[in-house]
């Protein structure tokens, strides 16, 4: 496989893990929480529309919360208040960090609400590739550092990400749970799913590590055959 600038695998250095965000880091798709919390009217439609496929992920995210009038701060203290941390996944963050693993987050979630959970975590340099946004008086406008082009959807490309890690030489571990982990998780060397990920696994016959909490994740790192990076 190659990596998105046509550049061969290198050897392998040890693992890097890349997480999808909602409902697989935390336990709510916080996304959702906000909008149900702040958002105006006709964000459900969006989210119809997006359901039955007539709109993408990105067109209802940016639609559905250019409804909303609150401000940064104030989405960002609900989810400090209200989200809730799927277990073991910061007993994750300390082995790779006591390991010198890379830890990834990879989202199509807005940057700001990921933000709020690793800061309240204590976790603010797990490196985090979601949608940029900047609060202006007309609203939110939205930035995709990540895309490319030969993504599938729109925005943010997840598979973007993985492929710089394979790129310097890493075997990927990947946790998800949602439509668009799918492509990522194809393309990863350990699948951990839960949800809709989970049932594409299944129907395919691909091989996956249920997710119910990270506890499997951190058994995988001791476990593994290949040298962890950053261990003597």
């Amino acid at each position: 496989m190659k990596s998105i600038d046509g550049n061969c695998k290198r050897p392998k250095l040890g693992p890097a893990i890349v997480c999808d965000f909602d409902d697989t880091i935390v336990l709510e798709n916080v996304a959702e929480m906000l909008l149900k919390e702040f958002g105006g009217d006709g964000w459900r439609g969006y989210q119809q529309q997006n359901s039955m496929r007539l709109i993408s992920l990105k067109e209802y995210q940016e639609r559905a919360f250019q409804t909303v009038k609150a401000s940064r701060e104030t989405m960002k203290d609900l989810v400090k208040e209200r989200a809730t941390l799927r277990p073991y996944f910061k007993a994750l963050y300390e082995r790779c960090q006591r390991s010198n693993i890379p830890l990834a987050i990879a989202s199509m979630g807005l940057d700001f609400y990921v933000e709020a959970l690793l800061e309240r975590e204590g976790m603010e340099s797990i490196s985090c590739y979601a949608v940029d946004t900047e609060f202006t008086p007309k609203g939110i406008n939205f930035g995709y550092r990540y895309t490319w082009d030969g993504c599938w959807q729109p925005g943010n490309c997840k598979c973007r990400v993985l492929e710089e890690y394979r790129r310097k030489g890493h075997t990927i571990l990947f946790a998800g749970d949602g439509k668009s982990d799918i492509c990522p998780a194809d393309r990863s060397d350990l699948v951990f799913a839960r949800r809709f990920l989970e049932e594409d696994r299944q129907e395919k016959g691909l091989p996956y590590v249920q997710l119910s909490d990270f506890s499997k994740v951190l058994d995988t790192l001791e476990t593994l055959s290949t040298p962890i990076a950053g261990e003597t």
